[in-house]
């Protein structure tokens, strides 16, 4: 039985195939902000996890995301707004949630440097045509990054709409990168 936080970052993290970028939807449709998890029983390990104050609390938000449940990193980051990491993992969730105004609103309350780190990546730079970050201003690169992080959500949201397999492989890609460089920070 997997129940440790290892034991559950482990099998999580070597998910395959990648997690795609929408969540899948929820069984009870009535409900707001929720999808169906990949995987119940992990689900339930996960929720066990937030008993243990060892555990940091939003890299078990991020287990609940790795595993397509939304609702259940939503409870989480909720309770936690103006925490970086927390915001950061509301706007990931809400674009897997196919709630794009959402997460783009989300984008604009990201300052971090987490989120920078991730956004001002040479991956990001076909998001933008800003290719020389070194001149910019700390306030031009939070621009230029949330500028990225919003053109990806765009582009999330046209790719679903179409049958471009390589790019919404590459967007999906890009996504799990994005995952488990916010899990690596929330693990700290």
């Amino acid at each position: 039985m997997v129940s440790t936080f290892e034991e559950i970052s482990k099998l999580l993290l070597s998910r395959t195939p990648l997690p795609s970028l929408l969540a899948p939807p929820p069984l009870d449709p009535s409900k707001r902000v929720c999808s169906t998890p990949w995987n119940q029983t992990l689900h339930d390990n996960i929720a066990r996890l937030e008993k243990d104050s060892t555990n940091p609390l939003f890299a078990i938000a991020n287990l609940h995301l790795f595993n397509d449940d939304i609702g259940s990193c939503h409870d989480i980051v909720e309770k936690h707004g103006g925490h970086a990491l927390a915001d950061y993992l509301h706007y990931i969730l809400h674009r897997r949630e196919g709630d794009y105004w959402n997460a783009k609103w989300w984008i604009r309350q990201l300052k971090s440097q987490e989120f920078q780190s991730v956004y001002l990546t040479k991956k990001y730079n076909g998001f933008s045509n800003e290719k020389n970050l070194n001149n910019l201003s700390t306030s031009a690169k939070l621009a230029e990054a949330q500028k990225r992080a919003q053109a990806f959500v765009d582009r999330c949201e046209q790719v679903e709409r179409q049958e471009n397999d390589q790019e919404k492989d590459r967007l999906k890609q890009l996504q799990w990168d994005e995952m488990k460089t916010v899990f690596d920070f929330a693990r700290k």
